[in-house]
């Protein structure tokens, strides 16, 4: 086994994590939106422990391994694996964004036995779904970015549509009934 090798794996590995991370988000935003009481909001607040921690290593470790991997293979010159760089470093700070918001959801569920309407807004906040819907778009944008290796246009061409698409999911996914009401009280 060769150095190359092992930075692929971790690389390839990274990938599927981040894939996870983002998965598992959205399993545990859609259980959160539709949460009936503090139980299930402490359920899927937190589904799975260390969350924030694997899709902050994960994109640390894409982003150094493929580096290592556009310069061994020679391809760093060309505009794909640089749009690709900007593509990555744009979902950082929206996750770190959702992070801080589900801190805030986190500690307010800790709270009591009753859900507060503050809670139930923060639950609703369209913030929430418009990120990561806008990371997982991106990421999508960035396999096919290395998939298909384009030039400079279609490759920003490639984000932005991705980063429009995310733009259009919320509003697609939305599913008008069994929305918690805000600042109401909640009804089975």
């Amino acid at each position: 086994m060769t150095f190359y090798s092992i930075i692929l794996f971790l690389h390839v590995a990274a990938v599927l994590v981040l894939f996870a991370t983002l998965s598992f988000e959205f399993l545990s935003l859609s259980h959160l939106r539709h949460a009936l009481d503090l139980g299930d909001v402490r359920r899927w607040v937190d589904p799975v422990p260390g969350f924030p921690l694997m899709a902050m290593s994960s994109i640390l470790v894409i982003l150094v391994s493929g580096v290592y991997l556009a310069v061994r293979m020679t391809v760093f010159a060309l505009a794909w694996p640089k749009v690709t760089i900007v593509a990555l470093l744009l979902i950082a700070p929206f996750g770190a964004l959702t992070g801080k918001r589900m801190r805030i959801i986190r500690r307010s569920s800790a709270e009591g036995t009753t859900v507060p309407p503050e809670l139930l807004k923060r639950l609703q906040d369209p913030f929430l779904r418009i990120s990561l819907s806008l990371r997982t778009t991106l990421f999508l944008g960035i396999v096919l970015l290395m998939a298909a290796k384009p030039e400079l246009w279609r490759s920003v061409a490639i984000v932005v549509c991705s980063a429009f698409l995310s733009l259009l999911l919320p509003w697609l996914t939305t599913h008008r009934s069994g929305v918690l009401p805000v600042g109401g009280e909640l009804r089975g």
